[in-house]
């Protein structure tokens, strides 16, 4: 029996030589299609302590899960002559956290400078609800509600690094960031606040707010950092995703026929020995 599909508007019908018909919605089948085509045998491995790798389209937001850990970070000095800058000083401060949740966006593989940091104090169980519910972490540099996002984490500086291709070698850069630079006073100059002076500002925990406390806190036991009563910033993984998505204007299904249409219009025949580009 040869088949015929006509899609129209935000339905698909199918008919076949006996004048059987049967119609769909659109989104409902692009998405069947979606599932039963081949995903994940990406051109590159998924790097280390990754959760989530979502794709959609020309996008990709990826969620890393970096595990609780007594950290050595160059933090502020208190008698810094400069708040930010290459003028700051810093010294190290050995400080405990808990599961860091980190979000990085790509779009077309290139990284955007969207990423964002969050807490948990037990490892992520679900993508929404009560196992994937995110908090605010205690860290200088990640400024709330900034620049489109919710824990904005700046990696400006990222851009003059010279470092392999890849969505990985990205992944490893901004963890790298995130660790290894400086903690100053820079949102608080640039976005007025940072995570850590809102959860000073909010009397989160008195052992996480003052950085002396925090490190005699975290040096005598670590593992107290997972008792701390984080604030819920209201956004579960899946709600950050999609939030992600819509900001980048990404849609999650081709749902008209007009957006089959564009993706038909979009094909190119790949070259030999190259594969198809993604556009």
């Amino acid at each position: 029996m040869a088949e015929r599909i006509v899609i129209e508007g935000d339905q698909a019908m199918l008919s076949g030589d006996d004048g059987a018909q049967h119609a769909a919605p659109l989104e409902a089948w692009t998405r069947r299609v979606n599932q039963a085509s081949l995903r994940g045998l990406t051109r590159e491995p998924i790097a280390d302590l990754v959760r989530w790798h979502v794709t959609c389209g020309i996008a990709d937001v990826v969620i890393v899960e970096l595990p609780p850990a007594l950290r050595v970070l160059q933090w502020i000095a208190a008698d810094s002559p400069q708040p930010y800058g290459p003028e700051a000083t810093v010294c190290p401060r050995r400080l405990a956290t808990p599961y860091v949740i980190l979000k990085a966006s790509f779009r077309r593989h290139r990284l955007l400078h969207r990423a964002e940091v969050f807490y948990r104090n037990a490892p992520l169980e679900n993508c929404s609800g009560p196992g994937g519910e995110l908090f605010w972490p205690n860290l200088l540099n990640v400024s709330p509600n900034a620049h489109g996002c919710t824990a904005w984490l700046c990696t400006q500086f990222l851009d003059a690094e010279i470092r392999p291709g890849g969505i990985t070698a990205d992944l490893n850069a901004v963890v790298h960031h995130l660790w290894g630079g400086p903690f100053n006073l820079s949102s608080e100059a640039h976005e007025n606040a940072s995570t850590f002076s809102k959860a000073r500002d909010e009397a989160v925990d008195p052992r996480v707010i003052d950085v002396e406390r925090w490190e005699a806190e975290s040096v005598a036991d670590p593992r107290f950092i997972l008792g701390v009563p984080w604030r819920s910033t209201g956004l579960d993984v899946r709600k950050l995703v999609l939030a992600e998505l819509a900001c980048q204007q990404i849609a999650t299904f081709p749902n008209t026929a007009s957006a089959l249409a564009n993706l038909l219009l979009r094909c190119k025949t790949p070259t030999k020995g190259r594969e198809q580009d993604e556009d």
